[in-house]
């Protein structure tokens, strides 16, 4: 697991937010089971939440920092946390019933940086999905 110290060390105001986006359909979450009286029926082991965090106000050094975090954690297989304090306000739902800090998985063409119009700083969004055990 890989702490992004790029966005844990990044002002309260250039994290515009973490927006809730529903769980994520996966099948390997699930067992499908048989009753003795022959009814099927699911046991979640876990669900995956899926989230957009919203960055704003980056420099391009910033950008690309953490840019450069994620690809390291993606080419060494490793999943990413960022400090829950920073996360819950602004708006991360802890979903989990255990204690610790989120713990995150991505997709490298989930990050989607742009420009702001008419300036020299940059936008990011971020797709992350967290998986919750449940059994």
């Amino acid at each position: 697991m890989q702490i992004l110290t790029t966005i844990n060390s990044l002002e309260p105001y250039k994290i515009k937010g973490i927006k809730y986006e529903g769980y994520e359909k996966d099948s390997d979450g699930s067992i499908l089971n048989t009753s003795e009286s022959g009814k099927e029926y699911n046991i979640i082991r876990w669900l995956k939440h899926k989230y957009a965090l919203s960055l704003q106000w980056l420099t391009y050094d910033e950008i690309e920092n953490i840019i450069k975090q994620f690809q390291t954690a993606k080419k060494n297989q490793e999943k990413v946390t960022i400090t829950k304090s920073k996360l819950t306000s602004k708006g991360y739902l802890d979903l989990k019933t255990t204690a610790g800090e989120p713990v995150f998985s991505f997709e490298l063409t989930d990050l989607k940086p742009s420009q702001k119009t008419g300036t020299s700083f940059y936008d990011l969004t971020i797709s992350l999905i967290e998986r919750v055990d449940l059994v």
